[in-house]
């Protein structure tokens, strides 16, 4: 199923890309992606061979990247134009990112981590007891929010960088391969959780990955080599 094909024109449309071109440094070769649409609340698995070109979207859509030239909207807004700071900013209240190394800060409690998301966000809101149900909500003892992220398995610091991301209720949520270390049964279990809070939330999830059993999880797919292409200046 394509997030394209099946779009629905009575739905808001959460992400929009037009012509957008994006040279890797200290490269000839340029994504190109002319036309991408993703309706409010889809999710959409993303999916394609390592070194396509994935993780460069995810990036560009995060604002981490700027395309060279092209348009990148979010949420109605124009957001690759965006100055820098107002970029960060809009990133931090309306997006939410899982990277596939997870970013945590390992010395830091896991409370304190999911605090630094809400901080960057200028979400003043007490954020504690909304960390707790979304511990419990992932299967967490509640005990982990005092331990430091670095003691925790891998498993645990993938569910708590999924509490992270969400813990400012994003609009959009980007992931990147973040089921590569799991066994099988922690993997479909992850994939249950992580869409169930997305479907309570409304969230617009895409989800990135190399591994197509994956796909049945997400209500919509689109392979990067039918979205985009690589091309090699002449």
């Amino acid at each position: 199923m394509n997030s394209q094909q099946n779009r629905n024109s009575s739905v808001p449309v959460a992400i929009r890309l037009k012509d957008v071109q994006h040279r890797y440094p200290k490269s000839q070769v340029t994504l190109s992606i002319p036309n991408w649409e993703v309706q409010t609340g889809d999710k959409v698995f993303l999916h394609g061979p390592s070194g396509t070109g994935k993780t460069t979207l995810l990036n560009l859509l995060a604002g981490v990247l700027q395309p060279e030239s092209g348009e990148i909207a979010l949420l109605d807004q124009p957001f690759s134009s965006l100055p820098t700071r107002k970029r960060d900013k809009f990133r931090a209240k309306h997006i939410g990112v899982v990277f596939q190394q997870f970013n945590l800060v390992p010395h830091l409690s896991v409370l304190k981590n999911i605090r630094l998301a809400a901080y960057f966000a200028d979400n003043k809101a007490s954020v504690d007891s909304k960390a707790a149900a979304m511990i419990d909500a992932l299967r967490l003892p509640s005990e982990v929010l005092h331990q430091s992220a670095g003691s925790l398995s891998v498993g645990q610091q993938q569910r708590v960088a999924i509490a992270r991301a969400l813990i400012n209720e994003p609009e959009i949520l980007l992931v990147d391969e973040p089921t590569s270390a799991l066994d099988t049964d922690a993997r479909d279990a992850f994939m249950n959780m992580l869409t169930a809070l997305c479907e309570t939330q409304n969230t617009t999830l895409i989800f990135v990955s190399h591994d197509k059993s994956l796909e049945k999880y997400l209500s919509s797919s689109v392979s990067l080599s039918a979205l985009c292409t690589l091309k090699e200046a002449e």
